[in-house]
This record gives C-alpha cells, sequence and structure tokens, in this order.
C-alpha cells in the first residue's frame, strides 16, 4: 500500500497582466510563491502558469496608482519585495503589510517618486485554508461554474476616492497608517480563487466571470477568455487577473 503524502496540498494558477487599450504603460504587477512579474513592456502581455504549495505560500495582483507617477516603480517594488514570503500567522502578515507601506513611504521620499503608491488584494495558502488581504480596490472573488461571491470592499470613501493604499506620500485622501482587510477563510470544495485590478473587474460582472468559468473550466483559458472579454471592450486601464485553485488529490 502506498504511503499517504503528508505534503502541503499543491495550488495550480495562472496570471496574466496587460496594458489594456489607452493606457501607454502597464503599471500593474503580480507575485505568486517565488515568481514575480514586473509591470509588462507595453506591447506585451505577460502570463505565467504555475503551481506552488499551500505551505504558507504568499500570492498577490498590485496595481501602481496612477496619475501620481512612479506607480509601476511601486508595483515592481511590492512585487520583488513580496516573492518568496512565507508569513506564520495572519497577525505576522498584518504586521509585515503595515511595515511594507512604511518602508514603502521612505523609499519614495528618496526616489524622483515620492508619492509614488500601489494597492493590492492577496492570500496567504495554509493547507485547505487561505489568510486574505486586501487594501485598495483590487478585488477577490471565490468563483464556481454557478455564481461568483465577492469577497472585498473597496477602500473608498463616499465619492469613490481611494482610502488606503501602500505609499502614496502625505496625499490628504490616504490615511497615514494603512489598515489592511484580513480575512481567515475555508477554501470552499470545488471553488477558484480569483484575484482582479479594477481594470478587469470593472467590466467583468459575476454573471459573466461564472458563465466563462463553466465553459473555461481550465485556468489558463479562463483567464484568458476574461482578459479577453475586457479587451473586447474600452480597456481603459492595465488588467491584472490571477486564478489559483487547489489541485485533486488522486
Amino acid at each position: 500500500m502506498p504511503k499517504s503524502s503528508t505534503a502541503a496540498p499543491l495550488i495550480e494558477l495562472c496570471a496574466l497582466t496587460h496594458r489594456g487599450k489607452l493606457r501607454k504603460e502597464n503599471q500593474d504587477a503580480f507575485v505568486a510563491g517565488d515568481h514575480a512579474q514586473p509591470p509588462a513592456p507595453p506591447k506585451e502581455t505577460a502570463i505565467y502558469d504555475g503551481t506552488m504549495r499551500s505551505d504558507g505560500a504568499f500570492a498577490a495582483v498590485i496595481d501602481g496608482m496612477g496619475g501620481l507617477g512612479g506607480g509601476d516603480v511601486a508595483a515592481d517594488w511590492l512585487a520583488r519585495r513580496w516573492t518568496g514570503r512565507r508569513p506564520a500567522s495572519a497577525k505576522a502578515l498584518k504586521r509585515e503589510l503595515m511595515e511594507d507601506h512604511a518602508a514603502l513611504l521612505a523609499e519614495a521620499r528618496e526616489s524622483a517618486h515620492p508619492l509614488m503608491g500601489a494597492v493590492a488584494t492577496g492570500a496567504v495558502f495554509r493547507g485547505d485554508k487561505l489568510d486574505l488581504f486586501h487594501v485598495g480596490d483590487t478585488r477577490a472573488f471565490f468563483v464556481g461554474p454557478v455564481n461568483t461571491v465577492l469577497l472585498t470592499k473597496d477602500h473608498v470613501n463616499p465619492r469613490g476616492v481611494l482610502t488606503q493604499g501602500f505609499g502614496g506620500g502625505e496625499l490628504p485622501n490616504l490615511a497615514n497608517e494603512i489598515e489592511p482587510t484580513l480575512l481567515k477563510l475555508a477554501w470552499p470544495a470545488g471553488q477558484t480563487l480569483l484575484l482582479a485590478s479594477d481594470g478587469a473587474w470593472r467590466h467583468l460582472s459575476p454573471l459573466v466571470i461564472s458563465t466563462i468559468y463553466a465553459a473555461r473550466p481550465k485556468l489558463h483559458d479562463f483567464v484568458l477568455t476574461l482578459a479577453g472579454v475586457v479587451l473586447s471592450g474600452p480597456a481603459d486601464d492595465n488588467l491584472t487577473l490571477m486564478a489559483l485553485r487547489p489541485v485533486a488529490r488522486v
């Protein structure tokens, strides 16, 4: 009789980032375990298919703040800083995210982009559970073939202006100290976690997401089709998507 594996569950994932139709550059990035994807060159689509163990591995979609200068620098800085990160607990994750904000503020003060900043949504994976974190207006969803459930609430004021972000200098709308939203979640059977920048989710309704997932269950096809829907419309911002799910044990 073969021995049962004690290794942490394997997670498969596909991530994509694209500058969209109207932006001159891409200021989005993503990180998945030991893989960091900096903002892609304007004429390129960056796609990553991979796996990682659910043993404290970290993944996130990062959206550089446009209009402030250096959004791409901030997104790249966070992606590289988070590569290979494995917070020991949800408490440690929150502390590290707050330290990242302070460190990015310090980095910005010494750079040519004192207001540079970014928002991000991601998770730390622990077996069949995850610690979801969220700062800004990127979003996370649980996706199945029947329905799509939004997990995050945007950090914006009543006028829709961001109130939370990594870095951002001394902008009056942003809090001096971030307060990341953290959710400790069980991973529902048969569900895929979808992380998306606002340039993607603004053009994808929950019904559209689930309909595409039912028709294109392979993650690579699912993510490419979602991006295709966004790009068939205005695509007025950078778009970044990451889909992740546990690999079924045989």
